[in-house]
């Protein structure tokens, strides 16, 4: 079993700013994971595992899909981001939600779970097959594996060309490579569910697309790389004078929309099979 210390860099950090990223993240791509579990059976009454929690909204969105009479215990290495999620479950007044500080491939269980999920989990993982193989014995037999990934194997673009946009986007693979982000996880989701000794999952590819003055992508991307400028200028990648990060939303929203086009973001996999 690979270490946590063998795992690829959390490329993105865990500061306050990349916390609360994460929760703008969510909105742009939560419809997408909602449906994912929907396709997969997620339903009332369930139990559902969700590693790699972060400040907890997929696990909160699980909550939703179970209702009342289900659980949903989020897993999560940092110990900030699971304060967060357990701060945000106390205002919002959810039930059926808690939250472990611990690294997914360590923590024990004393009953199965319906369902085990994650987003934007395995892609940092060491081996994402031995995860899963892991995490096999927690579920139920017919319960439910369900993860979501990015993948740039279809790489995000801009059309009309965005020259600021494609030098982020190179940016971002150069880092993302450097601190050994699988970048293709999403399409080797199919691979890695069969090596864990799961059934071929059901697959689906869905990524957001926009452009106008008002599309919230120009400053979730501005967002995400604030996250990364520590990386960035850790690998050499860019500076800081390089990225300007202060004005990098509003250079992208006013490239796109004076050429009238649109862009598109990361495309993310999601997939899910039942366990025999």
């Amino acid at each position: 079993m690979h270490s946590q210390d063998a795992d690829p860099q959390y490329v993105t950090g865990h500061s306050k700013h990349e916390r609360g990223r994460l929760v703008r993240q969510s909105r742009l791509f939560g419809s997408f994971t909602r449906q994912l579990f929907l396709d997969a059976g997620l339903t009332k009454g369930m139990r559902v595992l969700d590693v790699g929690c972060g400040v907890g909204d997929v696990s909160l969105l699980c909550a939703d899909l179970v209702g009342p009479k289900g659980e949903v215990v989020g897993v999560d290495r940092d110990p900030l981001a699971v304060s967060a999620a357990q701060e945000r479950v106390r205002a919002m007044w959810v039930r059926g939600v808690r939250f472990l500080e611990g690294d997914l491939r360590t923590l024990d269980f004393d009953a199965p779970f319906d369902a085990v999920v994650g987003r934007f989990v395995l892609m940092y993982t060491a081996d994402p097959a031995e995860a899963l193989r892991v995490l096999l014995p927690y579920l139920r037999p017919q319960g439910i594996m369900a993860f979501q990934e990015m993948d740039f194997s279809v790489l995000p673009t801009s059309v009309p060309l965005s020259p600021l946009y494609e030098r982020m986007l190179g940016w971002l693979r150069q880092t993302f490579e450097l601190a050994g982000v699988e970048l293709q996880m999403g399409f080797k989701l199919h691979a890695t569910y069969v090596e864990a000794g799961l059934s071929a999952p059901q697959l689906r590819m869905d990524t957001v697309l926009g452009g106008g003055p008002d599309f919230e992508g120009y400053q979730y991307m501005a967002d995400s790389w604030r996250s990364f400028l520590p990386m960035m200028e850790k690998f050499g990648v860019a500076t800081a004078d390089e990225v300007d990060i202060d004005t990098l939303a509003e250079r992208l929203r006013a490239e796109v929309v004076q050429s009238g086009g649109c862009l598109s973001l990361q495309p993310i996999v999601g997939s899910w099979a039942r366990k025999p």
